[in-house]
């Protein structure tokens, strides 16, 4: 038996993606770097202002995407928070937005108490015609996002 065919080994097809987003992640972060420094010096315009937070918001979201699928994204939060939090890639709002309520947030934070077990959770979008809530639901293996009806508790109707 070769290497390549030892059974605890992950698949060929699963390395390639995994070695060459972080050989894309190393290239990028030295360009970005080498770009900060031009762009630290040089006299920019509203324009200009503007096309460089759509990109950085680009890549933040592409980054987020990434890791948030690779090995989950944490950020320093009270401890009454669950500290995961996870972003949505443009062509997974862009359908929610057209019958949703709710405007696009930069992160979802998981809404879980800190500490939880299982996957992480955080309501995305509420679909007021379908009377639906839409969730995005992960862990560091898997992602989906998930249709429920609103929760029971805040549609009840408060004692007199």
């Amino acid at each position: 038996m070769t290497h390549q065919d030892a059974p605890n080994d992950p698949p060929h097809d699963a390395v390639a993606p995994v070695a060459a987003l972080v050989d894309a992640c190393r290239h990028f972060a030295t360009h970005v770097r080498l770009l900060a420094d031009r762009l630290g010096v040089a006299e920019l315009s509203d324009d200009d202002v503007q096309s460089v937070h759509d990109a950085v918001h680009q890549v933040f979201t592409a980054a987020g995407l990434a890791g948030a699928l690779a090995t989950g994204l944490q950020r320093h939060t009270s401890e009454q928070d669950c500290p995961h939090y996870n972003v949505l890639t443009d062509a997974e709002w862009a359908p929610l937005a057209e019958s949703g309520r709710h405007e696009r947030k930069v992160v979802y934070g998981c809404e879980l108490q800190p500490g939880h077990a299982g996957a992480h959770a955080a309501h995305v979008q509420l679909l007021p015609g379908l009377d639906r809530s839409v969730w995005i639901r992960w862990d560091i293996r898997s992602r989906e996002f998930v249709t429920l009806p609103p929760c029971p508790a805040e549609r009840a109707d408060p004692d007199p």
